[in-house]
């Protein structure tokens, strides 16, 4: 009789959507075919999504035969066999439960309601989900496996609203009692009628906790335009308010007035030191190689720790996909692809690469001659690559194990005149005098973790890492007949780490999160170099250096819901450091009060961090430390760096396509490591040698101080979308030890910085438009001049007095892009072509500015920022 009821209730809401419930022939045969299966072929030749939980169904076996036109009564023939009941939520959605599931007894009053959530195109588990109770105005989001539980409500049937940014809200009903729900997501798509594309985690954002974390879908970051190298990630975070670049297209990322090193960058729970290719033009991390991204800028949970500013957790595709994907792309830098795919049904793999071509183009080695019949072999080589691969599998659908590797790596091989001079043309000769540079430095690491899904209440994962970062720097100079040098300079930064993370779900009220980890570290560093002034007075400098370490941490924080409305995020971290015996305590606090989910979210934190690793490089000597990066542990002679943040703002949805938000913040470090001497530039030879408190001596530690504003818009109406951030900040620093008691502007304090990025889709066409308008960077002008007479030769010495660092500042900084991209078929694949040009505007920003003692009016010298320059990138996917 219920198989019936629900056959005609089937039938009547089929017939008011305007369905044809017999437009479509079923014939199913199953003998004795497992139950998952069976349901599964049902799933993919019907296009009807079932809701069902492993645990419900496994077990069971299914022999049916049917032949008809109703779906829903397809599916009762194929679960007939089992204890469960059909539930027709809509016309392609159908929930299978316990059939006894209304029965529940008063001693079983409470239940809970625990699953995964995947991409339903991808099969990728999505992280930072939103699951919602409407009944009960409560819910929860995904953790980085995708699970979730909501534990301590009432038995029974619940209805459940899903969402998450980029994916249509699902609207669906779920049963206590089963241990783990599959559920998927469907990806919004621009279509062709002009439809509204709803962000759907703007629904329910009051669920998202963190102040100042950034995580967008990885399918929503590859629409903004795209850098140098394509597709980057770092390239992308600076669209957003508080994040820049320490350049105009080079250098690290700043954020809130931060030193980019003292981010954390992480693949897979491994730590990336040098995350830079072509001397910080595009970065390791390319957008379409990972298939989710955080991005924490001051404030993060403690579960991170070891760096001061900002936290980039990234982790790689896994392959899941449905059908097998590949994709290759080349533009003006490097060529790139990726491969992902299922290996049978519990496997999965993704593999990418990518490579410049530069050296290809215009030759690695060049034979020349001239006309005495001298001979030469010159050198012009360079490029870098980037390999990541991960394996992905899945022995229970409450497990889940991965291997993931990535490499990447620069390679740097010069052989030139030493005379050169702007006519490229004059290079290419055989020379007596020349130099030679052998250099590569780049990044290693192996990851394994394992996810399981203990109860329906206890979520484990537990990550095993190595990691290597190495750097070359080889130099051979004659710059006259008689003299010589060489220099052979190696670091490298090796660190074998484990970590264990535990969810843990009390109640509907607690989520608490706890783990440990040790990392050992190792330092070595070697160098052996000789200056040969004439054939019979030479100087020589040899060292090596090794250092070890290990670190130890442990955390615990809880996510507590005192009410619907208030939520609150207290935790604390626990830092051993061997080198020094340093014990470090790390609370952290956040807040967010929901004044309206659509109107106004208000969001506060108070964050402790500390940092055990500082970089620094030798500021004289041009032989050694001139691509490479510096790591050095803290010992006793290094004090740990701390930073403390507080963090207010709020967050307003006032429409499904329309957000603004804004945050003001304030951060103060102390033991900071600042140059002693600001002007002191690499003009000399051997240096004062690479030994770690050599180069401390060139060091001073200092205080620094950061405060400011950020404003975002973001724009979702049709076929546009809108990307708008400004931030007004100050950012300053000290260093109390020479006497410098005032603060002074830092080398990269921007005051204001306004960014926009339009974008409009018309039918195959995408047209973008970009733009940047920030302060310039201060700069330090001298504000008098001297003359020295020198009492034999009367010859006069010219300097500049400069009683004040950084009292100046460069002109404002404009910059415009256009960008077009045209999608098509060919051949069975997708194609996407992309014009992006360059400061369409052709100007050229003064990047950097120089004085000349010996020059009448200071001198002044500008260096200029690049032209217009027009770039493309071709994409092809199968």
């Amino acid at each position: 009789m219920h198989k019936r009821l629900t056959l005609l209730l089937f039938t009547i809401f089929c017939l008011a959507q305007g369905l044809d419930v017999s437009a479509q022939s079923y014939l199913f045969q199953f003998e004795d075919t497992p139950l998952l299966d069976a349901v599964e072929e049902f799933k993919s030749r019907t296009g009807i999504d079932v809701v069902y939980s492993t645990d419900l169904l496994g077990g069971f076996s299914s022999s049916c035969t049917y032949h008809g036109s109703v779906a829903v009564e397809a599916i009762q023939c194929i679960v007939q066999d089992a204890t469960v009941e059909v539930r027709v939520i809509s016309d392609r959605q159908i929930v299978l439960v316990l059939a006894d599931e209304a029965s529940v007894g008063p001693d079983k009053a409470r239940g809970s309601i625990a699953g995964i959530v995947f991409d339903s195109r991808t099969g990728e588990s999505l992280y930072g989900a939103n699951i919602y109770l409407p009944d009960l105005s409560s819910g929860t989001v995904t953790n980085e496996a995708g699970f979730f539980s909501l534990p301590g409500i009432p038995s029974g049937h619940h209805r459940v609203k899903l969402s998450f940014i980029g994916y249509v809200v699902k609207d669906t009903t779920l049963s206590t009692g089963s241990k783990s729900v599959i559920l998927e997501l469907n990806p919004t798509t621009m279509t062709m009628d002009r439809v509204v594309i709803e962000r759907s985690t703007l629904i329910r954002s009051d669920l998202a906790l963190f102040p100042g974390v950034i995580s967008m879908p990885v399918r929503r970051l590859e629409q903004l335009p795209p850098s140098f190298g394509g597709k980057d990630v770092f390239e992308v975070l600076g669209w957003m308010p508080g994040i820049q670049r320490a350049g105009e297209v080079t250098g690290g990322l700043l954020v809130r007035g931060s030193g980019s090193d003292q981010n954390l960058y992480l693949i897979d729970g491994a730590p990336v030191y040098h995350p830079w290719h072509a001397f910080s033009l595009i970065s390791t991390f390319q957008t379409e190689t990972f298939k989710d991204l955080k991005f924490y800028r001051g404030s993060f949970p403690a579960e991170y720790g070891g760096r001061l500013s900002a936290v980039l957790d990234a982790e790689l595709r896994d392959g899941r996909n449905a059908e097998p994907k590949l994709l290759a792309a080349i533009n003006p830098l490097s060529a790139r692809f990726l491969i992902e795919s299922t290996l049978g049904s519990k496997s999965s793999f993704m593999l990418s690469g990518r490579r410049s071509y530069i050296d290809k183009l215009i030759g690695r080695k060049h034979p020349v001659s001239d006309g005495a019949g001298r001979r030469d072999t010159l050198r012009t080589g360079y490029f870098f690559y980037d390999w990541s691969a991960k394996i992905s599998f899945s022995p229970h659908t409450n497990s889940r194990l991965s291997f993931s590797y990535y490499t990447g790596r620069d390679d740097l091989d010069l052989r030139l005149p030493f005379d050169l001079s702007l006519d490229f043309s004059s290079w290419l000769r055989p020379a007596d005098l020349f130099f030679e540079v052998d250099q590569d430095w780049g990044n290693r690491l192996y990851s394994v973790r394992y996810q399981h899904l203990a109860s329906d209440r206890l979520f484990l994962t537990g990550t095993a890492y190595y990691s290597e970062y190495s750097a070359n720097e080889s130099v051979l100079i004659h710059p006259t007949q008689s003299a010589s040098v060489t220099s052979d300079y190696r670091v490298q930064l090796q660190d074998l780490g484990a970590r264990v993370d535990a969810d843990y779900f009390p109640s509907l009220s607690h989520q608490i999160r706890a783990g440990f980890s040790v990392v050992d570290h190792r330092f070595v560093s070697s160098i052996d170099a000789l200056v040969s002034y004439s054939p019979s007075l030479s100087e020589s400098l040899t060292h090596r250096g090794r250092v070890q370490t290990r670190e130890f941490a442990t955390y615990i924080q809880d996510h507590w819901k005192p009410s619907e409305k208030l939520h609150v995020l207290l935790g604390t971290r626990l830092n051993y450091f061997g080198s020094g015996n340093y014990f470090r305590v790390s609370p952290r606090l956040s807040i967010q009060y929901v004044l309206n989910p659509r109107w106004l979210i208000l969001r506060g934190s108070a964050t402790t961090q500390y940092q055990f690793l500082q970089r620094i490089r030798d500021r004289y000597s041009f032989l050694y430390d001139l691509v490479s990066s510096r790591w050095i542990p803290s010992d006793s002679t290094v004090v740990p760096s701390k930073s403390r943040q507080l963090s207010f703002g709020g967050e307003a949805i006032p429409y499904p396509w329309f957000k603004v938000s804004a945050e003001g913040y304030l951060r103060i470090g102390n033991h900071i490591i600042l140059p002693r001497d600001e002007f002191q530039s690499k003009n000399g030879l051997l240096g004062p040698g690479i030994d770690i408190s050599t180069l401390l001596g060139q060091y001073t530690r200092g205080n620094e101080r950061s405060y400011g504003i950020e404003i975002g818009a973001d724009l979702f109406l049709l076929d546009w979308q809108v990307l708008l951030a400004y931030t007004g900040s100050r950012s300053e620093n000290r260093t109390p030890e020479l006497r410098n008691t005032t603060f002074r502007p830092s080398r990269f304090d921007v005051p204001r910085s306004f960014s926009a990025v339009i974008q409009r889709r018309v039918g195959r066409w995408q047209f973008s438009l970009s733009t940047v308008l920030r302060s310039g960077y201060p700069i330090t002008v001298p504000i008098a001049r001297y003359y020295l007479t020198d009492p034999v030769s009367n010859e006069q010495i010219q300097f500049f007095h400069t009683p004040e660092i950084n009292n100046g500042r460069l002109p404002p900084y404009f910059r415009m892009d256009l960008g077009v991209g045209y999608r098509f078929g060919f051949m069975h694949a997708d194609w996407s072509a992309q014009i992006h040009v360059y400061n369409i505007f052709n100007r050229r920003n003064v990047i950097n500015r120089t004085f000349d003692p010996s020059k009448e009016n200071f001198g002044l010298n500008n260096s200029l920022g690049l032209p217009i320059l027009p770039l493309f990138e071709l994409e092809m996917q199968l």
